[in-house]
């Protein structure tokens, strides 16, 4: 990529949550300075809506309905690069692709991340992952087909093992799942002319209480949603292995199942190991006050790749969609900062709540310190996601409501 005389480079490397606000945040600015330049990078021509991915996991939306393609309309005064990122050469400033080096002056990481299985033998061989749109649409295909096969056995201990989904990990993404199959599996086996009746899903989480961190009225809710809609949580099970016959606990039990499917958490690409990047948690990379990269202050990092430390807590931010978005706005204001030699702004994390889905009706929700669940916290979720769609297609990153 040739750069004009005198022209500085901004690169932003994905366009995730956290790369697509940037660049959109920025792209008015551009438009009014002729020296600074923007190019966005991804593998994809398209945003990926990462919120909404156990709808396509369960049925209930297609690949094509979470993706937005990146068009010129959507990102004004920015280059998009549709390349896959290899890695970094630090000391030249050259963010290298598949397709060739990019030179920046400034340099935006927000490569998202990758499922991490906390080297759980025979995970990776075994299980399905919900983390991109392409992996939904496996589970969703895997599910279908197991309930076909289950629909056409005639071995009644056979037919119930197809028909149980096994879920590891009962975070956000676990409970949203097993909600929504505990009630698509009826459906699909009367579709397919299976019983209903054996349509079975299990949630499985090694630590103490699903949705861990969360408030205990936020938790009693949701786990009471659950057994209403039969779904069977076994927590203080932590899985030692993943096998062909299905899930090993610690202790020897197996829990075997049709369809088994990864929602244990996320961890940083595997580019950043050996970067030169300082990382913590997860093979996240650390962070100053301003988001930029300890000893690199011409990259600035944010969504799940930045290892953001709560003072509060003294633990690393965990990779939500909403704080991606504020250390989007963050990492924005400073490189319009730094590029014009003002003052930096420190990133605080402003807490706006949480919602979760439990199933396609239901879901809970702790908002301005007050606990829901039910029916209202289910739309409060569509709403959300809604507003998101709106900021992006119409308001170049900036909030709808």
């Amino acid at each position: 990529m040739e750069q004009a005389p005198g022209q500085q480079q901004i690169v932003v490397a994905g366009a995730g949550y956290a790369g697509l606000h940037v660049a959109q945040r920025l792209g008015p600015w551009l438009g009014r300075t002729r020296h600074v330049a923007l190019t966005l990078v991804d593998q994809h021509d398209y945003h990926q809506l990462i919120t909404e991915l156990p709808r396509v996991a369960t049925g209930t939306r297609t690949e094509e309905q979470v993706s937005i393609t990146l068009d010129p309309g959507l990102l004004p005064n920015v280059r998009v690069v549709q390349t896959a990122i290899t890695g970094f050469d630090l000391a030249r400033r050259d963010l290298l692709t598949e397709a060739e080096p990019l030179r920046y002056d400034w340099l935006v990481l927000a490569l998202g991340s990758r499922p991490n299985d906390f080297n759980i033998p025979g995970l990776a061989d075994h299980v399905l992952y919900p983390y991109s749109a392409d992996d939904a649409q496996r589970v969703w295909d895997a599910v279908n087909a197991g309930v076909r096969q289950a629909a056409a056995t005639e071995d009644a201990a056979e037919r119930a093992r197809l028909m149980r989904v096994v879920i590891g990990g009962g975070g956000a993404t676990g409970v949203e799942l097993a909600g929504a199959f505990a009630e698509e599996l009826p459906l699909l086996a009367r579709q397919y002319g299976a019983p209903p009746e054996l349509a079975h899903v299990i949630l499985v989480e090694a630590g103490p209480t699903i949705l861990a961190g969360s408030s205990p009225g936020l938790i009693t809710r949701a786990s009471q949603i659950l057994a209403d809609l039969g779904v069977e949580v076994r927590t203080n099970a932590e899985i030692a292995e993943a096998t062909p016959e299905g899930f090993r606990l610690k202790g020897g039990h197996v829990i075997a199942g049709g369809v088994f499917i990864w929602a244990g958490g996320v961890k940083a690409p595997a580019l950043i190991q050996g970067s030169g990047l300082a990382v913590g948690y997860n093979g996240r990379i650390k962070v100053d006050a301003y988001l930029r990269a300890l000893d690199h202050p011409e990259i600035f990092v944010a969504g799940d790749l930045a290892s953001v430390i709560n003072p509060e807590t003294g633990r690393a931010l965990p990779p939500l969609a909403q704080i991606a978005l504020e250390e989007a706005d963050t990492v924005a204001h400073n490189l319009r900062a730094s590029i014009a030699g003002h003052s930096l702004e420190p990133f605080t994390f402003r807490d706006k709540g949480f919602v979760v889905s439990v199933g396609n009706r239901s879901g809970v929700a702790d908002i301005a310190g007050l606990t829901i669940g039910g029916r209202l916290a289910h739309m409060l979720k569509d709403a959300i996601e809604w507003e998101y769609r709106q900021s992006v297609r119409h308001l170049h990153g900036r909030a709808a409501v």
